[in-house]
């Protein structure tokens, strides 16, 4: 069965640009993006919820 790690990060949603080039990081990390949470209006933070597999050998 597989295991996986969860992160939360805030999102700044006012710079779209920045917050694209965050997001491709979080992706090369090997993170996949689960949801937003919050406003997406541009004007402030949401929260972005993020999981990945763990090498169950490491765990």
């Amino acid at each position: 069965m597989p295991c996986w790690e969860y992160d939360i990060k805030p999102i700044r949603t006012d710079d779209w640009s920045k917050t694209k080039d965050e997001l491709n990081e979080m992706g090369n990390e090997g993170w996949e993006l689960i949801k937003f949470c919050g406003p997406l209006d541009g004007q402030g933070d949401s929260d972005a919820f993020f999981k990945r597999l763990v090498d169950e050998a490491n765990i």
